[in-house]
């Protein structure tokens, strides 16, 4: 009897054991089929600059592809190599844009620290032949260098560079670039600063000679946002500075978890800010100042982790977003990511 019972015992303990295993392993098999299938990338490599143009997106490794701006990745909407590069056998380093035009910023030789801008028309079908000949030359081919103004201008969109003599020019298509006369928002007074980044401030192009750059329109009123290091060399680089256009001084607004590497405006009340260690996003108040970083709540973290993000692009549908990202340990992880709000997710691009 003694030994039934034992037996009867046994066998109910082992019953639940395995009830306990299936439902652990139910939940297993649950979060396994959460996780993102990470699409086959297309763009890979350094990438530096992505730029709208007549209903399409650019963006460029080296070398240059195009997409329709609304189509998702899928099987009409994939990124497209261009057939023919602005100069063969040369890597494209940067894109601009305006209306009507696609610039490319191409390497002169592997030695030298200036580049030349070529030209070519783009229509609602893609971009059409480039210049045989640059639209300008001796281009500072430093690290931000083509610089372009926000959508939204007067004239509308903007492509400037800044020449080797540091010198700003307005690209004016397959014609002759206009010099301007501009004031850096950043008051730099190093003679070796220059300009690498422009915004639109509601009534006029505004020029940083800091690449970490954004402009955003807050309840009528244009505010500029960069980081600390931006005025101090030595700065950590993790607190975001701002100030109303036009207002004489900065303000200290909201900390990064890892140094800033770029800034994005994202409508009228957010921040994107890549960083040397992932992605993070910057709720701005009805003053204009940016709250403390914060990790996105969508799989970014899970998708490129803290690697450093280079680039980040908002175009296209409402809540479509861009991430370039370098793998310091690895070029293998050098990717562009895409995020889409029809699937919640970010996936190779």
């Amino acid at each position: 009897m003694k030994n039934k019972r034992f037996i009867y015992g046994f066998l109910l303990v082992a019953m639940v054991l395995a009830l306990f295993a299936s439902c652990k392993q139910d939940v297993i098999f649950y979060d396994i089929s959460q996780e993102v299938e990470y699409e086959a990338p297309i763009v890979e490599g350094n990438i530096f600059s992505m730029v709208p143009c007549n209903g399409m997106l650019f963006v460029q490794n080296n070398n240059i592809y195009q997409k329709n701006w609304y189509a998702e990745k899928n099987a009409e909407g994939r990124w497209t190599q261009l057939t023919t590069a602005p100069v063969s056998g040369k890597p494209t380093v940067r894109l601009a844009s305006d209306a009507s035009y696609l610039y490319a910023l191409v390497k002169d030789n592997a030695s030298d620290e200036t580049g030349s801008i070529y030209a070519a028309p783009v229509t609602s079908s893609g971009a059409g032949d480039w210049t045989t000949n640059p639209v300008a030359e001796n281009v500072k081919e430093l690290f931000d260098n083509c610089v372009f103004a926000s959508d939204g201008t007067t004239s509308g969109r903007n492509a400037y560079f800044t020449d080797g003599d540091n010198a700003v020019k307005k690209l004016a298509g397959t014609g002759t670039p206009v010099a301007q006369s501009v004031t850096d928002v950043m008051g730099a007074t190093d003679e070796d600063a220059y300009i690498k980044a422009a915004g639109f401030d509601g009534t006029t192009d505004c020029f940083s000679s800091n690449a970490v750059f954004a402009v955003i329109n807050v309840s009528g009123t244009a505010y500029l946002y960069t980081f600390n290091k931006a005025f101090d060399s030595s700065a950590d680089g993790k607190t975001l500075k701002y100030k109303a256009s036009g207002a004489s001084s900065w303000s200290d607004g909201g900390t990064t978890d890892a140094i800033i590497t770029v800034l994005t405006a994202y409508g009228t009340d957010k921040l994107l800010v890549g960083t040397q260690s992932g992605f993070e996003v910057s709720a701005v108040g009805s003053d204009g100042k940016p709250a403390d970083g914060e990790a996105p709540s969508d799989n970014a973290e899970s998708a490129f982790g803290t690697r450093f993000v280079s680039g980040i692009w908002h175009y296209g549908a409402e809540g479509t977003l861009y991430a370039a990202v370098i793998g310091v340990e690895h070029s293998q992880y050098n990717k562009l990511w895409g995020f889409y709000t029809s699937r919640n997710k970010w996936n190779y691009e």
